[in-house]
């Protein structure tokens, strides 16, 4: 089972001209469910951090102003340097509003390049990931 890492609201500046959330927001959303699941684990400190290599949205059902979202998050591929985490979005009623795939690969702030992911680390995703299967 995956993780709550976010709850959030949409509000009425986050809609497009269509009525709809733009795309931007749901960006957003993701970007800060992924910041709090590193912070969940105690990640994000330190000269060796996540960045982000790669991210894929599929939205899935449209969201209005109003609409209260949770994020859930769980690792689907645990690397010897980066991670894919996957995050999906939904209403409170637990329909699917959107998928977000991302490819975080470890990096050190110090070398300024990719870096072995720290052991503590990989041994926490790899737990979580077999507790989602």
């Amino acid at each position: 089972m995956s993780r709550l890492v976010l709850t959030h609201v949409f509000h009425p500046w986050h809609c497009d001209h269509f009525g709809h959330v733009n795309t931007r927001h749901y960006a957003a959303a993701f970007d800060d469910a992924t910041f709090a699941f590193w912070a969940g684990l105690g990640v994000g400190q330190g000269s060796i951090v996540p960045v982000t290599a790669r991210q894929m949205i599929t939205y899935q059902t449209e969201s209005t102003s109003g609409t209260v979202v949770s994020i859930h998050a769980k690792p689907v591929r645990v690397g010897d340097k980066s991670v894919t985490l996957e995050f999906a979005m939904s209403d409170l009623a637990g329909g699917a509003l959107a998928h977000f795939e991302v490819v975080e690969v470890f990096f050190d702030n110090t070398t300024r390049q990719s870096a072995k992911m720290p052991e503590n680390v990989r041994a926490a995703l790899n737990a979580l990931a077999e507790a989602a299967s």
